[in-house]
């Protein structure tokens, strides 16, 4: 989550943990360091973190990624993504952190959510997927929350904060970046490739115009209650979304072809 610190004591624990694996913490308002972690931040922004946000402010898509976005390319795979953009202040302050707190809590990112945890495969790492989720620790310094007596569960973290929906929401994309990882160096994705990425995972307004006003639907047999699902739901759009590019990109069998 943090650009800072590689040892124990600051920055990422040396520990795989998973869903049952338990942990003591908790962050609330009075804590002398509450918001100190909302500073200096290199956020991933997921689709959902985007679907979420931008619909809080009650902005589109281009506005939403012009005003609070900046586009990244990840270094070892080299896939497009969305980061947030911190405030250009002494601190490189999150745009949406208050002194009583997160203004958008409710609609807030999933990696903050998670905090202090992360899910490994979040992390542009040499991971290997193996199809079961699991966690890492972040620990900073001039975070009290470690010294709480309260203990969970990271599964039991997970439902507290509200992850899970984000996570399930969220599977195609995941899915995505660990198929382009377990590739690596040698599936290089075109230009073209990369744009249909970065239009599916930060821009739902362009996909829908894209599937609705261009010769897509032509193309691709789409079958009528999808059609409608991704008219009004744009939950369903994205998962759609990805469902095409693991048919347009992988061969998977998930948005055939029209026979001819």
């Amino acid at each position: 989550m943090k650009n800072r610190g590689e040892t124990y004591q600051d920055g990422i624990e040396p520990r795989k943990y998973t869903a049952e694996s338990r942990f003591k913490f908790a962050c609330h308002k009075g804590m002398k360091c509450y918001t100190h972690c909302c500073s200096d931040l290199n956020i991933i922004l997921t689709p959902y973190d985007i679907i979420r946000m931008k619909n809080r402010l009650g902005l589109t898509c281009d506005q939403f990624l012009a005003i609070y976005t900046k586009p990244e390319m990840m270094v070892r795979t080299k896939v497009p993504v969305i980061t947030l953009r911190m405030l250009d202040d002494d601190k490189k302050s999150c745009p949406f952190v208050t002194p009583e707190g997160c203004a958008i809590y409710e609609d807030r990112p999933v990696t903050c959510r998670y905090y202090p945890l992360g899910m490994a495969s979040f992390r542009e790492q040499d991971i290997q997927p193996t199809g079961e989720d699991f966690y890492f620790m972040v620990r900073e310094s001039h975070c009290l929350g470690f010294h709480s007596d309260r203990e969970w569960t990271v599964s039991e973290w997970r439902k507290d904060q509200g992850v899970e929906p984000y996570d399930e929401i969220n599977k195609g994309w995941m899915e995505f970046m660990l198929k382009k990882k377990s590739f690596g160096f040698q599936m290089e994705l075109s230009e073209e490739s990369r744009r249909m990425f970065f239009m599916v995972s930060s821009n739902v307004d362009r996909l829908k115009r894209f599937i609705l006003e261009s010769s897509f639907l032509d193309k691709y047999d789409v079958e009528k209650d999808i059609l409608e699902q991704i008219r009004t739901d744009e939950v369903a759009l994205l998962k759609f979304g990805f469902d095409w590019l693991q048919s347009a990109l992988f061969g998977a069998d998930r948005v055939k072809l029209r026979d001819h």
